[in-house]
Protein backbone atom coordinates (compact mmCIF):
# COMPACT_ATOMS: atom_id res chain seq x y z
CA UNK A 1 0.00 0.00 0.00
CA UNK A 2 1.25 3.47 -0.90
CA UNK A 3 1.02 5.87 2.03
CA UNK A 4 1.07 9.59 1.35
CA UNK A 5 2.84 11.78 3.87
CA UNK A 6 1.16 15.10 3.09
CA UNK A 7 -2.38 15.11 4.46
CA UNK A 8 -5.63 16.22 2.83
CA UNK A 9 -8.26 18.37 4.56
CA UNK A 10 -11.63 18.74 2.83
CA UNK A 11 -14.39 21.21 3.70
CA UNK A 12 -17.85 19.72 4.16
CA UNK A 13 -20.83 21.46 2.59
CA UNK A 14 -23.97 20.84 0.53
CA UNK A 15 -21.98 18.98 -2.13
CA UNK A 16 -20.36 16.54 0.29
CA UNK A 17 -22.46 16.19 3.45
CA UNK A 18 -24.23 12.98 2.42
CA UNK A 19 -22.75 9.92 4.20
CA UNK A 20 -22.14 8.04 0.94
CA UNK A 21 -20.16 10.96 -0.48
CA UNK A 22 -18.18 11.39 2.72
CA UNK A 23 -17.35 7.69 2.77
CA UNK A 24 -16.01 7.87 -0.79
CA UNK A 25 -13.95 10.94 0.13
CA UNK A 26 -12.41 9.14 3.10
CA UNK A 27 -11.58 6.14 0.91
CA UNK A 28 -10.10 8.49 -1.70
CA UNK A 29 -7.59 10.00 0.71
CA UNK A 30 -9.32 12.61 2.87
CA UNK A 31 -7.60 12.66 6.28
CA UNK A 32 -9.44 15.47 8.05
CA UNK A 33 -12.71 17.32 7.55
CA UNK A 34 -13.20 21.04 7.99
CA UNK A 35 -16.54 22.28 9.27
CA UNK A 36 -16.98 25.91 8.21
CA UNK A 37 -18.88 27.73 10.98
CA UNK A 38 -19.38 30.76 8.72
CA UNK A 39 -22.26 28.78 7.22
CA UNK A 40 -25.02 26.64 8.72
CA UNK A 41 -25.95 26.23 12.37
CA UNK A 42 -24.71 24.22 15.32
CA UNK A 43 -27.40 21.55 14.96
CA UNK A 44 -26.24 20.81 11.40
CA UNK A 45 -22.60 20.69 12.49
CA UNK A 46 -23.36 18.32 15.40
CA UNK A 47 -25.07 15.94 12.98
CA UNK A 48 -22.10 16.12 10.57
CA UNK A 49 -19.71 15.33 13.43
CA UNK A 50 -21.77 12.26 14.33
CA UNK A 51 -21.73 11.06 10.71
CA UNK A 52 -17.97 11.55 10.36
CA UNK A 53 -17.24 9.67 13.59
CA UNK A 54 -19.55 6.85 12.52
CA UNK A 55 -17.84 6.54 9.12
CA UNK A 56 -14.41 6.63 10.75
CA UNK A 57 -15.38 3.69 12.97
CA UNK A 58 -16.98 1.83 10.08
CA UNK A 59 -13.94 2.17 7.83
CA UNK A 60 -11.38 1.69 10.60
CA UNK A 61 -9.61 4.89 9.54
CA UNK A 62 -8.99 7.86 11.87
CA UNK A 63 -10.49 11.10 10.55
CA UNK A 64 -9.66 14.38 12.26
CA UNK A 65 -12.37 17.03 12.65
CA UNK A 66 -11.62 20.77 12.47
CA UNK A 67 -14.18 23.37 13.60
CA UNK A 68 -13.27 26.52 11.66
CA UNK A 69 -14.74 29.50 13.54
CA UNK A 70 -15.97 32.47 11.50
CA UNK A 71 -14.22 35.23 13.45
CA UNK A 72 -14.98 38.95 13.06
CA UNK A 73 -15.38 38.95 9.31
CA UNK A 74 -16.50 42.37 8.05
CA UNK A 75 -19.27 42.22 5.48
CA UNK A 76 -21.52 44.44 3.40
CA UNK A 77 -25.19 44.65 4.31
CA UNK A 78 -28.16 43.84 2.11
CA UNK A 79 -27.93 45.05 -1.49
CA UNK A 80 -30.61 44.53 -4.10
CA UNK A 81 -29.24 42.22 -6.77
CA UNK A 82 -25.74 42.76 -8.13
CA UNK A 83 -24.43 46.31 -8.11
CA UNK A 84 -21.85 47.34 -10.70
CA UNK A 85 -18.97 49.57 -9.60
CA UNK A 86 -17.19 51.74 -12.17
CA UNK A 87 -13.66 53.05 -11.91
CA UNK A 88 -13.62 56.66 -10.61
CA UNK A 89 -17.13 56.37 -9.19
CA UNK A 90 -17.76 57.95 -5.77
CA UNK A 91 -18.94 55.30 -3.32
CA UNK A 92 -20.24 56.07 0.17
CA UNK A 93 -20.15 53.31 2.80
CA UNK A 94 -22.14 53.46 6.03
CA UNK A 95 -23.72 51.28 8.69
CA UNK A 96 -26.62 53.75 8.64
CA UNK A 97 -29.56 52.75 6.47
CA UNK A 98 -30.10 55.55 3.99
CA UNK A 99 -30.54 55.87 0.22
CA UNK A 100 -27.49 56.13 -1.98
CA UNK A 101 -25.00 54.43 0.35
CA UNK A 102 -23.51 50.93 0.36
CA UNK A 103 -24.62 49.36 3.67
CA UNK A 104 -22.16 47.87 6.18
CA UNK A 105 -22.96 45.28 8.83
CA UNK A 106 -20.40 46.87 11.19
CA UNK A 107 -19.60 50.55 11.70
CA UNK A 108 -15.84 50.99 11.33
CA UNK A 109 -16.03 54.67 10.27
CA UNK A 110 -14.15 55.89 13.38
CA UNK A 111 -11.15 53.70 12.59
CA UNK A 112 -10.49 54.42 8.91
CA UNK A 113 -8.57 57.47 7.66
CA UNK A 114 -8.28 59.30 4.34
CA UNK A 115 -5.79 57.78 1.88
CA UNK A 116 -6.38 54.25 3.21
CA UNK A 117 -7.80 51.49 1.00
CA UNK A 118 -10.90 49.37 1.52
CA UNK A 119 -11.31 46.10 -0.39
CA UNK A 120 -14.69 44.55 -1.23
CA UNK A 121 -15.71 41.14 -2.57
CA UNK A 122 -12.44 39.25 -1.92
CA UNK A 123 -10.42 42.20 -3.18
CA UNK A 124 -12.15 42.42 -6.56
CA UNK A 125 -13.10 46.04 -5.85
CA UNK A 126 -10.65 48.55 -4.34
CA UNK A 127 -11.95 51.76 -2.79
CA UNK A 128 -9.69 54.67 -1.80
CA UNK A 129 -10.91 56.64 1.20
CA UNK A 130 -11.30 60.39 0.55
CA UNK A 131 -13.29 61.69 3.52
CA UNK A 132 -14.94 60.40 6.70
CA UNK A 133 -17.92 62.44 7.86
CA UNK A 134 -19.67 61.13 10.94
CA UNK A 135 -20.57 57.53 10.17
CA UNK A 136 -20.23 57.94 6.40
CA UNK A 137 -17.06 56.93 4.53
CA UNK A 138 -16.66 58.62 1.17
CA UNK A 139 -14.43 56.71 -1.25
CA UNK A 140 -13.52 56.59 -4.91
CA UNK A 141 -13.39 53.30 -6.83
CA UNK A 142 -9.87 52.45 -7.99
CA UNK A 143 -11.15 49.82 -10.43
CA UNK A 144 -14.38 48.52 -11.92
CA UNK A 145 -16.14 45.46 -10.51
CA UNK A 146 -19.28 44.32 -8.78
CA UNK A 147 -20.66 43.70 -5.30
CA UNK A 148 -23.69 42.03 -3.76
CA UNK A 149 -25.16 41.33 -0.33
CA UNK A 150 -22.88 40.06 2.46
CA UNK A 151 -19.68 40.27 0.45
CA UNK A 152 -16.52 40.52 2.53
CA UNK A 153 -14.77 43.77 3.45
CA UNK A 154 -11.02 43.95 4.12
CA UNK A 155 -9.16 46.81 5.83
CA UNK A 156 -5.45 45.95 5.59
CA UNK A 157 -4.41 49.53 6.43
CA UNK A 158 -6.64 49.73 9.51
CA UNK A 159 -6.33 48.23 12.97
CA UNK A 160 -9.70 47.43 14.51
CA UNK A 161 -10.07 47.02 18.28
CA UNK A 162 -11.55 43.89 19.79
CA UNK A 163 -10.69 40.23 19.91
CA UNK A 164 -10.73 37.67 17.12
CA UNK A 165 -12.88 35.41 19.31
CA UNK A 166 -16.40 36.85 19.02
CA UNK A 167 -19.45 35.96 21.17
CA UNK A 168 -20.84 33.94 18.26
CA UNK A 169 -17.49 32.14 17.96
CA UNK A 170 -17.65 31.28 21.67
CA UNK A 171 -21.15 29.82 21.27
CA UNK A 172 -20.05 27.78 18.26
CA UNK A 173 -16.83 26.67 19.96
CA UNK A 174 -18.71 25.36 23.00
CA UNK A 175 -21.01 23.36 20.74
CA UNK A 176 -18.09 22.01 18.69
CA UNK A 177 -16.04 21.06 21.75
CA UNK A 178 -18.96 19.26 23.38
CA UNK A 179 -19.68 17.44 20.10
CA UNK A 180 -16.13 16.06 19.97
CA UNK A 181 -14.06 17.99 17.42
CA UNK A 182 -10.28 17.60 17.50
CA UNK A 183 -9.21 21.09 16.44
CA UNK A 184 -10.58 24.64 16.71
CA UNK A 185 -9.42 27.00 13.95
CA UNK A 186 -9.35 30.67 14.93
CA UNK A 187 -9.93 33.30 12.21
CA UNK A 188 -8.61 36.87 11.79
CA UNK A 189 -6.02 36.72 14.53
CA UNK A 190 -3.77 39.78 14.89
CA UNK A 191 -1.44 38.64 17.68
CA UNK A 192 -0.81 35.84 20.18
CA UNK A 193 -3.08 37.44 22.80
CA UNK A 194 -6.10 36.62 20.60
CA UNK A 195 -5.45 32.95 21.35
CA UNK A 196 -5.78 33.33 25.14
CA UNK A 197 -9.62 33.26 25.50
CA UNK A 198 -9.85 30.28 23.16
CA UNK A 199 -7.24 28.39 25.15
CA UNK A 200 -9.10 29.16 28.37
CA UNK A 201 -12.37 27.82 26.93
CA UNK A 202 -10.65 24.67 25.65
CA UNK A 203 -9.13 24.07 29.09
CA UNK A 204 -12.60 24.28 30.64
CA UNK A 205 -14.36 21.88 28.26
CA UNK A 206 -11.74 19.55 26.70
CA UNK A 207 -8.07 20.36 27.32
CA UNK A 208 -6.95 17.80 24.74
CA UNK A 209 -8.37 19.79 21.81
CA UNK A 210 -5.74 21.65 19.78
CA UNK A 211 -5.91 25.19 18.36
CA UNK A 212 -5.15 26.15 14.76
CA UNK A 213 -4.45 29.82 14.05
CA UNK A 214 -5.25 31.04 10.55
CA UNK A 215 -2.71 33.52 9.19
CA UNK A 216 -4.76 35.93 7.07
CA UNK A 217 -4.22 39.42 8.49
CA UNK A 218 -1.31 41.83 8.19
CA UNK A 219 -1.15 42.00 11.99
CA UNK A 220 -0.66 38.24 12.20
CA UNK A 221 2.27 38.45 9.77
CA UNK A 222 3.91 41.10 11.97
CA UNK A 223 3.45 38.95 15.09
CA UNK A 224 4.06 35.61 13.42
CA UNK A 225 6.73 34.10 15.67
CA UNK A 226 4.79 34.77 18.89
CA UNK A 227 1.66 33.27 17.33
CA UNK A 228 3.49 30.14 16.19
CA UNK A 229 4.96 29.71 19.67
CA UNK A 230 1.58 29.98 21.40
CA UNK A 231 -0.63 27.92 19.10
CA UNK A 232 -0.71 24.20 18.28
CA UNK A 233 -0.87 24.47 14.48
CA UNK A 234 -0.97 27.09 11.72
CA UNK A 235 -3.12 27.49 8.61
CA UNK A 236 -1.94 29.75 5.79
CA UNK A 237 -5.28 31.22 4.65
CA UNK A 238 -4.03 32.60 1.36
CA UNK A 239 -7.31 34.25 0.28
CA UNK A 240 -7.59 37.02 2.85
CA UNK A 241 -3.81 37.05 3.25
CA UNK A 242 -3.46 38.07 -0.40
CA UNK A 243 -5.88 40.97 0.17
CA UNK A 244 -4.26 42.07 3.42
CA UNK A 245 -0.77 42.00 1.88
CA UNK A 246 -0.59 41.41 -1.89
CA UNK A 247 -0.83 38.36 -4.18
CA UNK A 248 2.86 38.77 -5.01
CA UNK A 249 3.84 38.46 -1.35
CA UNK A 250 1.81 35.36 -0.55
CA UNK A 251 4.17 32.71 -2.04
CA UNK A 252 7.15 34.13 -0.14
CA UNK A 253 5.12 34.50 3.07
CA UNK A 254 3.86 30.95 2.71
CA UNK A 255 7.37 29.54 2.50
CA UNK A 256 8.49 31.68 5.44
CA UNK A 257 5.55 30.46 7.56
CA UNK A 258 6.24 26.82 6.70
CA UNK A 259 9.90 27.19 7.70
CA UNK A 260 8.95 28.89 10.95
CA UNK A 261 6.50 26.12 11.80
CA UNK A 262 9.22 23.59 11.05
CA UNK A 263 11.55 25.46 13.40
CA UNK A 264 9.02 25.36 16.25
CA UNK A 265 7.82 21.86 15.34
CA UNK A 266 4.21 22.85 14.71
CA UNK A 267 2.01 21.42 11.92
CA UNK A 268 1.23 23.80 9.06
CA UNK A 269 -1.67 23.74 6.57
CA UNK A 270 -1.74 25.49 3.19
CA UNK A 271 -5.23 26.53 2.10
CA UNK A 272 -7.35 28.43 -0.43
CA UNK A 273 -8.09 27.78 -4.10
CA UNK A 274 -5.70 24.86 -4.44
CA UNK A 275 -7.90 23.13 -7.02
CA UNK A 276 -10.48 25.92 -7.46
CA UNK A 277 -11.35 25.13 -11.09
CA UNK A 278 -12.55 21.67 -9.99
CA UNK A 279 -15.52 23.40 -8.36
CA UNK A 280 -17.07 23.16 -11.79
CA UNK A 281 -14.66 21.03 -13.86
CA UNK A 282 -13.58 17.37 -13.55
CA UNK A 283 -9.89 18.22 -14.06
CA UNK A 284 -7.63 20.87 -12.53
CA UNK A 285 -5.58 23.42 -14.40
CA UNK A 286 -1.85 22.78 -14.79
CA UNK A 287 -1.17 25.77 -12.54
CA UNK A 288 -3.35 24.29 -9.78
CA UNK A 289 -1.58 20.94 -9.99
CA UNK A 290 1.71 22.81 -9.68
CA UNK A 291 0.36 24.75 -6.70
CA UNK A 292 -0.48 21.56 -4.80
CA UNK A 293 2.89 20.07 -5.77
CA UNK A 294 4.69 23.18 -4.52
CA UNK A 295 2.98 22.85 -1.13
CA UNK A 296 4.20 19.26 -0.93
CA UNK A 297 7.71 20.23 -1.94
CA UNK A 298 8.01 22.92 0.75
CA UNK A 299 7.02 20.31 3.37
CA UNK A 300 3.56 21.47 4.44
CA UNK A 301 1.86 18.99 6.74
CA UNK A 302 -1.47 19.31 4.95
CA UNK A 303 -3.21 20.91 1.98
CA UNK A 304 -6.82 22.00 2.19
CA UNK A 305 -9.85 22.03 -0.10
CA UNK A 306 -12.59 24.61 0.50
CA UNK A 307 -15.31 25.38 -2.04
CA UNK A 308 -14.06 22.55 -4.25
CA UNK A 309 -15.56 19.96 -1.88
CA UNK A 310 -18.13 22.10 -0.03
CA UNK A 311 -20.14 23.22 -3.05
CA UNK A 312 -18.34 21.87 -6.12
CA UNK A 313 -19.64 19.33 -8.61
CA UNK A 314 -16.79 16.86 -8.06
CA UNK A 315 -15.93 16.55 -4.34
CA UNK A 316 -14.74 12.94 -4.53
CA UNK A 317 -12.78 13.44 -7.74
CA UNK A 318 -11.13 16.55 -6.27
CA UNK A 319 -9.84 14.57 -3.29
CA UNK A 320 -8.62 11.83 -5.63
CA UNK A 321 -6.81 14.39 -7.79
CA UNK A 322 -5.12 15.96 -4.80
CA UNK A 323 -4.05 12.52 -3.55
CA UNK A 324 -2.61 11.63 -6.97
CA UNK A 325 -0.59 14.86 -7.12
CA UNK A 326 0.76 14.31 -3.60
CA UNK A 327 1.79 10.70 -4.27
CA UNK A 328 3.41 11.61 -7.59
CA UNK A 329 5.57 14.28 -5.93
CA UNK A 330 6.44 12.13 -2.92
CA UNK A 331 7.55 9.22 -5.14
CA UNK A 332 9.84 11.49 -7.14
CA UNK A 333 13.61 11.40 -6.50
CA UNK A 334 13.46 15.21 -6.48
CA UNK A 335 11.35 15.10 -3.31
CA UNK A 336 14.19 13.75 -1.17
CA UNK A 337 16.28 16.74 -2.19
CA UNK A 338 13.64 19.09 -0.86
CA UNK A 339 13.15 17.42 2.54
CA UNK A 340 16.69 17.84 3.84
CA UNK A 341 16.60 19.29 7.34
CA UNK A 342 18.75 21.80 9.17
CA UNK A 343 18.43 20.04 12.51
CA UNK A 344 20.36 22.75 14.31
CA UNK A 345 17.60 25.24 13.42
CA UNK A 346 15.01 23.57 15.67
CA UNK A 347 13.89 25.99 18.37
CA UNK A 348 12.68 23.41 20.91
CA UNK A 349 14.26 23.57 24.36
CA UNK A 350 13.90 19.81 24.72
CA UNK A 351 17.36 18.98 23.39
CA UNK A 352 17.33 15.49 24.92
CA UNK A 353 14.31 14.26 22.95
CA UNK A 354 15.25 16.18 19.81
CA UNK A 355 18.70 14.60 19.84
CA UNK A 356 17.11 11.17 20.12
CA UNK A 357 14.59 11.86 17.35
CA UNK A 358 17.13 13.37 14.97
CA UNK A 359 19.30 10.29 15.50
CA UNK A 360 16.30 8.08 14.70
CA UNK A 361 15.72 10.00 11.45
CA UNK A 362 19.38 9.48 10.52
CA UNK A 363 19.17 5.76 11.28
CA UNK A 364 15.99 5.57 9.21
CA UNK A 365 17.81 7.09 6.25
CA UNK A 366 20.90 4.87 6.63
CA UNK A 367 18.92 1.62 7.01
CA UNK A 368 16.13 2.45 4.51
CA UNK A 369 13.64 1.57 7.24
CA UNK A 370 10.08 1.79 5.88
CA UNK A 371 8.56 2.57 9.29
CA UNK A 372 9.44 4.54 12.38
CA UNK A 373 7.05 3.35 15.09
CA UNK A 374 6.54 5.56 18.11
CA UNK A 375 4.62 5.42 21.34
CA UNK A 376 2.94 8.76 22.04
CA UNK A 377 0.46 9.87 24.69
CA UNK A 378 -0.16 13.49 23.72
CA UNK A 379 1.08 13.44 20.10
CA UNK A 380 4.13 15.51 21.03
CA UNK A 381 6.64 12.86 19.95
CA UNK A 382 4.83 12.46 16.62
CA UNK A 383 4.95 16.20 16.00
CA UNK A 384 8.64 16.38 16.86
CA UNK A 385 9.83 13.39 14.81
CA UNK A 386 7.74 14.61 11.87
CA UNK A 387 9.63 17.91 11.87
CA UNK A 388 12.79 15.95 10.95
CA UNK A 389 11.01 14.57 7.87
CA UNK A 390 12.23 10.95 8.00
CA UNK A 391 12.13 8.89 4.81
CA UNK A 392 9.68 6.47 6.39
CA UNK A 393 6.07 6.43 7.50
CA UNK A 394 5.60 7.37 11.18
CA UNK A 395 3.37 4.78 12.87
CA UNK A 396 1.96 6.49 15.98
CA UNK A 397 0.79 4.06 18.64
CA UNK A 398 -1.30 5.78 21.31
CA UNK A 399 -3.81 4.67 23.92
CA UNK A 400 -5.80 7.91 23.49
CA UNK A 401 -8.44 8.21 20.74
CA UNK A 402 -8.27 12.01 20.78
CA UNK A 403 -4.52 11.87 20.15
CA UNK A 404 -5.07 9.36 17.37
CA UNK A 405 -7.45 11.69 15.54
CA UNK A 406 -5.21 14.72 16.06
CA UNK A 407 -2.00 13.11 14.83
CA UNK A 408 -3.72 12.44 11.49
CA UNK A 409 -2.82 16.06 10.66
CA UNK A 410 0.92 15.51 11.14
CA UNK A 411 3.12 14.92 8.08
CA UNK A 412 3.92 11.23 7.61
CA UNK A 413 1.88 10.14 10.64
CA UNK A 414 -0.41 7.10 10.61
CA UNK A 415 -1.92 6.57 14.08
CA UNK A 416 -3.24 3.43 15.73
CA UNK A 417 -4.71 2.80 19.18
CA UNK A 418 -2.63 0.52 21.44
CA UNK A 419 -3.14 0.03 25.17
CA UNK A 420 -0.12 0.81 27.37
CA UNK A 421 2.07 -1.93 28.81
CA UNK A 422 4.03 -2.10 32.06
CA UNK A 423 7.33 -1.35 30.31
CA UNK A 424 8.76 -0.14 27.04
CA UNK A 425 9.97 -3.55 25.90
CA UNK A 426 6.50 -5.11 26.04
CA UNK A 427 4.94 -2.10 24.36
CA UNK A 428 7.45 -2.16 21.51
CA UNK A 429 6.81 -5.90 21.04
CA UNK A 430 3.08 -5.20 20.76
CA UNK A 431 3.63 -2.51 18.11
CA UNK A 432 6.09 -4.64 16.13
CA UNK A 433 3.58 -7.50 16.21
CA UNK A 434 0.98 -5.15 14.74
CA UNK A 435 3.38 -4.22 11.92
CA UNK A 436 3.97 -7.91 11.14
CA UNK A 437 0.28 -8.75 11.32
CA UNK A 438 -0.74 -5.93 8.98
CA UNK A 439 2.26 -6.63 6.68
CA UNK A 440 3.30 -2.97 6.85
CA UNK A 441 6.94 -3.98 6.29
CA UNK A 442 8.55 -6.91 4.50
CA UNK A 443 10.59 -9.72 5.99
CA UNK A 444 14.22 -8.67 6.32
CA UNK A 445 13.42 -4.96 6.52
CA UNK A 446 14.37 -2.87 9.54
CA UNK A 447 11.75 -1.16 11.67
CA UNK A 448 12.69 1.58 14.13
CA UNK A 449 10.80 1.93 17.41
CA UNK A 450 10.92 5.08 19.57
CA UNK A 451 9.38 5.12 23.03
CA UNK A 452 9.94 5.11 26.77
CA UNK A 453 11.71 2.42 28.74
CA UNK A 454 9.41 3.17 31.67
CA UNK A 455 6.47 5.42 32.57
CA UNK A 456 4.52 3.99 29.63
CA UNK A 457 1.47 6.13 28.91
CA UNK A 458 3.05 9.22 30.47
CA UNK A 459 3.72 12.19 28.20
CA UNK A 460 7.39 13.23 27.95
CA UNK A 461 8.94 9.86 28.82
CA UNK A 462 10.55 9.12 25.41
CA UNK A 463 14.11 7.88 25.93
CA UNK A 464 14.70 4.86 23.66
CA UNK A 465 15.49 3.94 20.04
CA UNK A 466 15.18 0.28 19.12
CA UNK A 467 16.00 -1.37 15.76
CA UNK A 468 14.13 -4.55 14.82
CA UNK A 469 14.83 -6.62 11.73
CA UNK A 470 11.64 -8.41 10.70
Amino acid sequence: MQYKKTKIIATIGPASEEPKTLERMIKSGMDLVRLNYSHGNNEEKIEQIKIIKSLSNKLGKPVGIIADLAGPKLRLGQIEGIQTIKRGQTIVLSALSKPGVIPLQYDFSQFVRPEQNIYLNDGLVTLHVKHVTGKEIETVAVNSGWISSNKGVNLPDTTLPGQAFTPIDRENAVSALEAGVNYLALSFVDDHLDIVPVRELVEQINPKVKIIVKIERKGAVKNLEKIVRDTDAIMVARGDLAIETSPAEVPVLTQHIVRLCRKFQKPVIIATEMLESMTGNPRPTRAEASDVAAAVLIQADAVMLSGETARGKYPVETVQTMRDIILTVERSPEYKHYIKTDWEAMASNDKHVNALLSAAATICYRTSAPIIAIGTTSGRTARMISSFKPNSIILCATHDEETMNQTVLIWGSYPIVATPEENGEKFSEKVIAYIRDKKLAKKGETVIFIGGTKNIGVSGSTDMIKLVRL
